[in-house]
């Protein structure tokens, strides 16, 4: 996670492959803070730009972009009700187009492939959301 300044993350994933396909996706987000009529901080992520950094495979005659790739993320972080932690929500959703060789493949490969795709940029967000969430929501409950 690296800070584009004015309350703007970078959250840079590292290289997947799937078949003829490789990606370095990199996220831009947006955090901050809202308070509850109580008073009580809920600290938020939301998505405002991203960049597959799609490649695909040599030989493949198909231009990146005709993948039509999508990233959202959203988030939450708020002070665990207990006053001692903190509990939170984060998700995603990605879309995109099969090229024309990945059409053959069983339709029963291709979901478990994405499926462990989606796990990897989950857990990797999941961290990567909660080391550098955390580290700005103690900043904040300090001040």
């Amino acid at each position: 996670m690296k800070s584009l300044g004015g309350n703007k993350y970078r959250l840079e994933l590292m290289t997947l492959r799937f078949l003829t396909i490789q990606l370095a996706p990199t996220i831009d987000v947006l955090m901050w803070t809202d308070m509850d009529s109580n008073g009580n901080p809920t600290f938020k992520l939301e998505s405002v730009g991203y960049d597959p950094n799609v490649q695909v495979l040599p030989g493949m005659g198909v231009d990146a972009k005709a993948l039509g790739i999508h990233i959202d993320v959203v988030g939450e972080l708020e002070m665990a009700s207990d006053g001692r932690g903190l509990s939170g929500r984060i998700g995603f959703v990605s879309s995109g187009k099969l090229l024309p060789p990945m059409i053959l493949v069983p339709q029963n490969a291709i979901k478990v492939a994405t499926g462990i795709i989606n796990k990897t940029v989950s857990d990797f967000a999941v961290r990567s959301f909660e080391k550098g969430a955390q580290e700005e929501f103690r900043a904040f409950v300090s001040k």
